[in-house]
């Protein structure tokens, strides 16, 4: 269970030093995939309006690989008295969260686990939090952190307030937040401030254009869809392949991408792949088995996002069936696991914490004897993303565009490769910088109940 004590300690800290700083909403992610063993995270220490400086990260050179380089390395290596300023803006809901805990420590009569009530968001927001400050407080580098904690308490409004501050707009990089409209706001702030804006929680493209500032170690759809059309190239490029959507924009967005990934395979090389593109909506009146042939393989990438209709889909596809998914899949609520269970979808996932690692199990048994807990994969996430941005800093001080640019981090629990989105200038036609993406991806297949890593 949750160390109760720890988070009324900092929700008490925000409350009282960050009257004023407030929001957030739940995270795009999914269950922890390959179960590591049902972890959960680091903690922190008090948190409050100034800075709280840190004895910054420490990772071994083996954890940080070399990427061909998109501008020149930095070689002076950072002044250790060198402040990094890192704003972090999560949905602690500190004020709610707090009366929750309150109840539940007091044991008031008709007061029943109040602790569990805690809004998952906020859940989320502590693990996150924990791995950071976990991060830091095992690393023993000498570049100085000044890390300021913003809580957003799920309010668009609040988040909009916060660009008016003026500790926000001092910092040297601001991580979060955690929803759509959220990320779309403190995108905007940071472009206009010159701030380089971390997103490790929001999926959504809708909020990233012509923002170099804007750099997304949450990988979006793209690099899933890539991953799996990887794939079917290295392993079924024979077979008969359907493209599967629904009429949702959504669902066609993605099917889109895979058609486009197709074609420019087929337009480059010799050996054609054979594939068909089916809406559902069409006006041929065909079913999805239409398409598919009785004497040799098929494989369907099922671009489809609703789960009623996943289930529905799913319990008729024949047996022997090859069937790629989204990534929501795994973490549904709705799909029957009997008919996942028959169709062994292949699916992804950016985050893995391989349990039979001696580093990963290091983690998970000093974070818990330390904070009585396991770690979350929020807890991954904000333990990961700070190892890795701890490294950029002691190599590249401020310079962290160049650290992207040269440097990437393969995790306990999430990898970061990091490359920019180019798109074209409609005025010039010369290529920019859209934004930064993170592209590194894993691949699931779910079979037997249980889900196996495959690359």
């Amino acid at each position: 269970m949750r160390n109760i004590f720890l988070f009324l300690f900092l929700a008490l800290a925000i409350n009282d030093s960050n009257a004023q700083q407030k929001n957030g909403l739940k995270q795009y992610a999914g269950k922890s995939i390959p179960p590591p063993n049902e972890m959960q995270a680091p903690a922190g220490q008090n948190s409050g309006n100034g800075p709280v400086k840190m004895t910054p990260n420490s990772v071994s050179p083996d954890s940080v690989s070399k990427k061909p380089a998109t501008s020149p390395p930095v070689n002076n290596k950072p002044s250790p008295d060198s402040l990094i300023r890192i704003g972090l803006i999560l949905p602690f809901d500190a004020e709610n969260s707090t009366d929750k805990l309150y109840a539940a420590i007091s044991g008031k009569d008709g007061v029943k686990s109040e602790a569990g009530n805690l809004k998952e968001s906020s859940i989320e927001a502590l693990d996150f939090y924990e791995g950071v400050k976990y991060a830091l407080n095992t690393d023993y580098s000498r570049q100085k952190i000044a890390l300021y904690i913003f809580d957003s308490q799920n309010s668009d409004s609040v988040v909009q307030e916060l660009t008016k501050d003026d500790q926000l707009r001092a910092c040297d990089l601001i991580i979060g937040p955690t929803t759509p409209n959220q990320a779309k706001t403190i995108a905007a702030f940071c472009k206009k401030n010159t701030i380089i804006n971390i997103q490790p929680f929001v999926a959504s493209k809708s909020f990233a254009t012509d923002n170099q500032y804007l750099v997304r170690f949450m990988p979006t759809i793209d690099s899933h869809l890539q991953k799996e059309y990887e794939m079917v190239i290295d392993s079924f490029s024979d077979a008969n392949i359907i493209i599967f959507t629904t009429k949702k924009e959504r669902d066609i967005i993605a099917a889109r991408q895979l058609d486009t990934l197709f074609k420019s395979y087929n337009d480059i090389n010799t050996h054609k792949l054979r594939y068909t593109f089916f809406n559902s909506n069409d006006s041929s009146g065909h079913s999805l088995s239409y398409y598919m042939h009785t004497r040799e393989r098929n494989v369907v990438m099922m671009a489809c996002y609703d789960e009623a209709q996943v289930n529905s889909y799913l319990r008729t596809l024949k047996e022997g069936t090859i069937v790629f998914g989204m990534p929501t899949w795994i973490d549904a609520e709705q799909i029957r696991a009997d008919y996942m269970n028959k169709a062994e979808p292949y699916f992804t996932d950016n985050f893995y914490a391989d349990t039979t690692k001696a580093k990963v199990n290091s983690f998970i048994s000093g974070y818990n004897a330390e904070y009585n807990q396991n770690p979350s994969r929020y807890s991954f996430l904000g333990y990961d993303a700070m190892r890795y941005l701890s490294i950029i800093f002691a190599k590249y001080g401020k310079g962290v565009m160049q650290g992207f640019d040269n440097e990437s981090y393969d995790g306990l629990g999430y990898s970061f490769h990091i490359s920019p989105v180019i798109r074209f200038s409609k005025a010039t036609g010369e290529p920019v910088v859209n934004y930064y993406t993170n592209t590194a991806m894993h691949l699931f297949q779910l079979s037997d109940y249980k889900v196996f890593l495959v690359n």
